[in-house]
């Protein structure tokens, strides 16, 4: 029995697109993947910028403490549902006539990446510092 061109073509093509989707479909997926793990990574960026300008807020205010800085980076992070964060700020040893406070916050990005220290993860941090200016602080010229 002889077969025609067009018959024997289809025949010897059966299956290919399954050996395609075998080769592409994993790539498509980790791509899915890694693009979802960098959109996330990016929301963690704005939440702890974020924190950190309301500690800052916090601690720019009159009498602002240590403790007015820790519950309002606390309130921030904790809306987010991250933990595992750190808190800096030179509040503490503020002179009354310091014109300026800095609040730095950080979280390593093994805490809030999917892949945790997979991908090297552990080694880096996602930070932010804000700097603000005290209220009620009036400027002082030495000239």
């Amino acid at each position: 029995m002889k077969l025609k061109l067009g018959k024997r073509s289809r025949f010897l093509r059966k299956g290919v697109a399954a050996v395609e989707t075998a080769v592409v479909a994993p790539l498509l997926v980790v791509s899915m993947l890694g693009m979802m793990e960098v959109g996330y990574a990016f929301l963690v960026r704005q939440t702890v910028t974020m924190a950190s300008r309301e500690g800052a807020r916090a601690a720019a205010l009159p009498g602002g403490t240590m403790d007015d800085v820790d519950t309002a980076v606390d309130a921030a992070m904790s809306a987010a549902g991250l933990v595992g964060y750190e808190t800096d700020s030179n509040v503490s040893g503020l002179l009354p006539s310091d014109p300026e406070v800095w609040v730095s916050v950080t979280i390593p990005l093994n805490r809030v990446s999917f892949t945790g220290s997979l991908l090297g993860g552990g080694s880096f941090d996602i930070g932010s510092t804000t700097t603000m200016r005290r209220e009620g602080i009036d400027d002082v010229d030495d000239d």
